[in-house]
């Protein structure tokens, strides 16, 4: 597997996860809503930063 076949799988990997979360909302109080939205930012940040580092990527 190539670096951009790499990307790819991260970055599905994490947009399946990253719904999965989403869709567990509804059984979380509200209040605890700002958490997981805080969690997925960072995660999603560190993603897409390691998807940044990618040379083939486009920019």
């Amino acid at each position: 597997m190539d670096r951009s076949e790499q990307a790819e799988a991260l970055a599905e990997r994490t947009l399946d996860a990253t719904r999965e979360r989403l869709a567990g909302l509804d059984a979380l109080p509200t209040a605890e809503h700002v958490a997981v939205f805080d969690t997925l930012h960072q995660e999603l940040s560190g993603v897409l930063g390691a998807l940044g580092q990618n040379p083939q990527s486009p920019r």
